[in-house]
């Protein structure tokens, strides 16, 4: 009778113990769903692009546009990880000042990014961004002629955004080139680089 009994308490025992971790992993699991949502929305403001080209092009850019869907897997409410799928549009006017033309851009870009928002309504995003599409032409009276990419196929993403309120998103973001891109222009074949500072306003889901 006493094994008996000394069985039944310890099985009492580990059973006790058993469901108290049991609880409490389940309490952990369940805070850590809680932080765990996905974030959708929509951005789109103004895009400056820089480019180095040869003197003899005269190339002058001028202000562009940017538009883009964001989707966001957000875990602990300080890390992200940010899908978008964005375009870009650009012009630059080049050739001689008695004969200006105006060569324009427009790029399907698709970043990949880290987004750390640890800091109060900061966040800070970092990644790489995959272009497609991005050649740039420029019209004759008679014909569009092919000016070459201004982005090569990958690059990356700094930018640094403020929450102005649970819905509303402000972001600045600087996206650079890995390499050169190959451009012609009126005759002349050369490489150039380019870069993109743009200030957005968004509209989270």
């Amino acid at each position: 009778m006493k094994l008996k009994g000394l069985i039944l308490l310890l099985a009492v025992v580990v059973c006790g113990i058993f469901e108290s971790h049991a609880q409490r992993l389940e309490e952990h699991f369940y805070s850590s769903a809680r932080y765990r949502r996905m974030e959708m929305g929509v951005v789109a403001g103004g895009a400056y692009l820089f480019t180095s080209m040869p003197e003899a092009i005269n190339a002058s850019a001028k202000l562009g546009f940017r538009a883009a869907l964001q989707m966001s897997y957000i875990w602990q409410e300080r890390c992200a990880l940010q899908l978008e799928i964005g375009y870009l549009h650009n012009k630059i006017e080049a050739g001689a000042e008695s004969n200006r033309l105006d060569v324009k851009s427009n790029v399907l870009e698709i970043p990949l990014l880290f987004s750390y928002r640890g800091l109060g309504r900061m966040r800070f995003n970092v990644g790489p961004q995959f272009s497609l599409g991005g050649t740039a032409r420029y019209q004759l009276p008679t014909e569009k002629i092919e000016f070459g990419r201004l982005r090569s196929t990958v690059g990356y993403v700094l930018g640094v955004g403020v929450d102005l309120s649970d819905h509303l998103l402000l972001e600045a973001r600087y996206t650079g080139n890995f390499r050169q891109t190959l451009n012609y222009f009126e005759g002349m074949e050369f490489d150039s680089r380019s870069s993109w500072a743009t200030l957005s306003i968004g509209y989270m889901f």
